[in-house]
């Protein structure tokens, strides 16, 4: 089976579509799967199950957007799907639960399926990519409207653990104080019909007892405000951001369009940050611990406006350093050199890479942030990008006239990547570099080579969570 032409997808982004029912939304999914299934290259024998499930997935468009949570055998026939959903007992499987099964296969398929040249291949791997995110909307919350709402309780359904038969509640002592909080009382109301389509109220005793739980634990997960500072920390910040001990030392590590934040916010921030990252054997607050009196602001349009944080503070023996941080609705991510910050960012909110400018935004995030040795692969694209490293101004901007060059998108590889071509600074090297990006964010290098290795530039190195800039004399 190979992809010779795919059809166009419908507008399956949720951002682009409120008002409309999950249900309805994946109903949209299901017919584009369907095109997709009749579209595709193949023998007798696999044409006619791709014939059937693509029937099977008209049908069950319908239904989902109906009624999501009703049974599915008003609609399958007991072959459908080779009867994976056909049962002699009792057990209903839910609309919802056989549309998220056609999503995922279809999603599958596109993602596994050889293509006639990397540009529809790229096509197909956003179009699973998009399947797959209307399948995790079917799956934790079948019965929503998107809307205000169902954004606002997402980070509740995503970490809520459904019952199994048979389990006892939770003891009351241990979930109390969140039970008798009536914001809490709202969402597990509004949660509990998103997900089953009924009133928590509704319920038996026992059963009630047990989903409260469930909420309740979900509710902790999302909501965790870490160890919240005291108002005397508060204070201390608060005095720190009014009176900034020296301006900024460096231009953003990432480019872009930053904004300080004036003293009110930038505590905030600060509090905020503190409150989840702590340091020494005291767990002093970070910020306080690193003498963190500036802050600065940028939405990451490649993560959907989702801020990145820089505060300016001080390591021991009284050195500048610059610490990042990313904010999302229900974490505080230290941008810590490795990559698994990024991953956990792309988990929680997914790359958004469906335009070229979030693409190159994204490339600088990951080249500027994930570390070896210390030290960035930083995209040179003007002197302007190594100015503040420069020790020898002149000399550096002889090189960058000769080899600064501004990431250039180079098409698609056979597996569907997006291409960069782009010159890097690492230690003290310029590598003309060839980068592969997926549109689940994964990065690989594919193609490196040295262009001099005598840049004239300061070497950078992590203090903790601060990106220091070494001394002149030490810089080798």
């Amino acid at each position: 089976m190979s992809a010779q032409a795919a059809p166009f997808a419908p507008e399956l982004n949720p951002v682009y579509r409120e008002g409309v029912t999950v249900g309805v939304l994946a109903g949209d999914a299901l017919r584009f799967a369907a095109d997709f299934l009749d579209s595709i290259d193949a023998g007798a024998a696999a044409r006619k199950k791709l014939a059937d499930d693509a029937r099977v997935c008209r049908a069950m468009a319908e239904a989902v957007a109906r009624a999501p949570l009703r049974n599915s055998s008003q609609v399958l026939a007991p072959t459908d799907l080779g009867g994976r959903f056909f049962t002699l007992t009792e057990r209903m499987w839910p609309n919802a639960e056989v549309a998220s099964y056609l999503l995922g296969h279809a999603a599958e398929l596109m993602q596994a399926l050889p293509a006639v040249n990397g540009a529809l291949k790229n096509r197909l791997l956003l179009d699973a990519q998009q399947l797959r995110r209307v399948r995790m909307l079917l799956n934790i919350a079948p019965n929503a409207r998107l809307g205000a709402r169902l954004t606002e309780l997402l980070p509740l359904l995503r970490a809520l653990e459904r019952p199994i038969e048979g389990e006892k509640p939770f003891p009351p002592m241990l979930i109390d104080s969140v039970t008798a909080d009536p914001v809490f009382h709202a969402a597990a109301q509004d949660a509990y019909r998103i997900v089953l389509g009924r009133e928590l109220d509704d319920l038996p005793g026992m059963a009630s007892a047990v989903w409260s739980g469930k909420l309740a634990l979900a509710w902790l997960q999302t909501h965790d405000r870490g160890w919240p500072l005291t108002a005397i920390e508060i204070a201390r910040l608060v005095e720190a951001v009014r009176s900034p001990s020296k301006p900024w030392n460096r231009a953003p590590g990432v480019p872009g369009d930053w904004t300080d934040l004036e003293p009110e916010a930038a505590a905030e921030v600060l509090s905020l940050i503190g409150a989840h990252h702590r340091v020494g054997s005291a767990r002093a607050p970070f910020p306080l611990a690193g003498f963190c009196d500036r802050v600065r602001t940028l939405p990451l349009r490649c993560h959907g406006g989702i801020m990145l944080i820089e505060t300016q503070g001080r390591i021991s023996g009284g050195a500048i350093g610059i610490a990042s941080f990313v904010l999302t609705e229900d974490k505080v991510l230290a941008v810590d050199g490795t990559s698994i910050w990024i991953h956990d960012l792309n988990d929680a909110v997914g790359p958004h890479l469906q335009d070229e400018g979030a693409r190159l935004d994204y490339i600088r995030l990951f080249m500027n942030c994930v570390r070896h040795e210390g030290e960035r692969f930083q995209p040179v694209e003007s002197f302007e990008d190594l100015a503040d490293r420069a020790t020898d101004a002149h000399a550096l901007r002889d090189l960058c006239v000769g080899h600064a060059r501004v990431i250039e998108p180079a098409g698609f590889d056979a597996e569907g990547r997006w291409l960069f071509l782009l010159v890097v600074c690492h230690h003290q090297g310029f590598f003309a570099t060839g980068l592969a990006l997926t549109p689940d964010g994964l990065i690989e290098m594919i193609d490196d080579r040295m262009l001099t290795d005598d840049v004239p530039v300061r070497s950078e190195r992590m203090d903790g969570l601060f990106v220091v800039l070494e001394p002149k004399e030490t810089t080798s």
